[in-house]
């Protein structure tokens, strides 16, 4: 029996390796180890019936806090010491991971890098350099950046996104989202999934503000259409409230709901700023406008492809929305081909790919 051991220190993480964990359970020739760091996690493992220890349980050491990534290090050493995986799984190489895949190379432990979000010259860090067997890409895109960063093309196998599985093929209960949020069916929705600042300040806090307050105002114009402000996870609806509040007579309403992705699907548009719910959005088709007021104007090829529509100054935005709303049809071509570079064959079959990818690792 082959054992592998899955490691995940935040929530998302968890979300986006639970299609895959819950795949591996089904075999009975894999002994399946998860490994988490925070309560977040356990919570979900618990909800899912995913079988799991804590990093706690490999060391008598006690944490600083939750999230304690400079305590984290030791245990993740001892668990894969214990374990002795024949393949060690986690996502991207940044923060304690590092060390973890070199000592798994050290040991003689085979081990796969499962992406989880969009590489960028501000991210670089969580790529590069590449020190695993093997690295699981999105798409054509992920690599290009990649190579061009001196990392071994050889170690890269193109397997799609299992998150875009389902946005590949979700069909949201419209009537059911609109009655959980109060939002009219009669009226078009627009979908606008928010960011807190990134790696490298991007987007900063004022252009967050400019861009909502900006959006919101321009909202305003198009009465028919509901703008549907739906917060990152490290924000909350108060802070975002706050912000839009400030511009009188508005009809935005800002939410915290359950399935972004399943949101953005049951919408006829979405705005964002550097998410990586672009990229789901040119998967669902959808038209798609970028806020970046940023100096870097390519952290995605989508408007160079025409496959989604830019605002590069707070002036363009009034602009480039009522384009959204009026020309939003005409982005379908350039997202046909978008979503192909930056989710492999976008067919919604990811996950096969990256359970087969493990198989031919063990």
């Amino acid at each position: 029996m082959k054992k592998i051991l899955i490691f995940t220190y935040l929530q998302r993480h968890f979300k986006k390796m639970t299609p895959i964990i819950n795949e591996l359970k089904k075999n009975s020739d894999v002994q399946l180890f998860v490994v988490l760091m925070t309560q977040e996690e356990k919570q979900l493992a618990i909800e899912s019936g995913i079988a799991y220890s804590m990093l706690d349980d490999y060391t008598e050491k006690k944490r600083n806090a939750d999230f304690d990534l400079t305590w984290g290090l030791e245990p993740l050493i001892n668990a894969i010491d214990r374990i002795q995986p024949d393949l060690f799984i986690a996502i991207e190489v940044n923060l304690i991971l590092r060390n973890a895949v070199r000592y798994c190379r050290q040991k003689g432990y085979r081990n796969l890098i499962i992406q989880h979000g969009t590489p960028n010259k501000y991210s670089l860090h969580a790529f590069a350099p590449f020190e695993g067997d093997c690295f699981a890409a999105w798409g054509q895109f992920t690599k290009d950046f990649l190579v061009e960063h001196f990392v071994d093309g050889a170690k890269i196998v193109l397997t799609g996104g299992v998150p875009f599985d389902l946005s590949y093929s979700m069909k949201p209960d419209r009537k059911y989202i609109g009655e959980a949020l109060g939002i009219s069916l009669s009226k078009k929705w627009i979908v606008f999934t928010t960011q807190s600042p990134g790696v490298n300040n991007m987007p900063t806090v004022d252009e967050i503000r400019a861009g909502i307050i900006q959006t919101v105002s321009t909202a305003r114009n198009f009465p028919d259409h509901q703008l549907i402000i739906q917060i990152h996870p490290q924000q909350t609806v108060e802070e975002i409230r706050k912000i839009v509040d400030k511009v009188p007579r508005h009809h935005a309403i800002v939410v915290k709901y359950k399935n972004t992705e399943e949101l953005m699907a049951a919408s006829d548009g979405v705005i964002t700023f550097f998410s990586t719910t672009a990229c789901d959005a040119v998967i669902m088709q959808k038209p798609l406008m970028h806020i970046n007021l940023s100096d870097d104007k390519d952290f995605y090829p989508f408007a160079q492809m025409k496959a989604a529509y830019a605002a590069y100054d707070e002036s363009d935005i009034k602009k480039t929305f009522c384009a959204l709303i009026s020309s939003g049809n005409n982005l379908i071509d350039g997202q046909k081909l978008a979503a192909g570079y930056v989710n492999y064959l976008n067919d919604g079959n990811a996950l096969s790919r990256v359970l087969a990818l493990i198989y031919t690792m063990l």
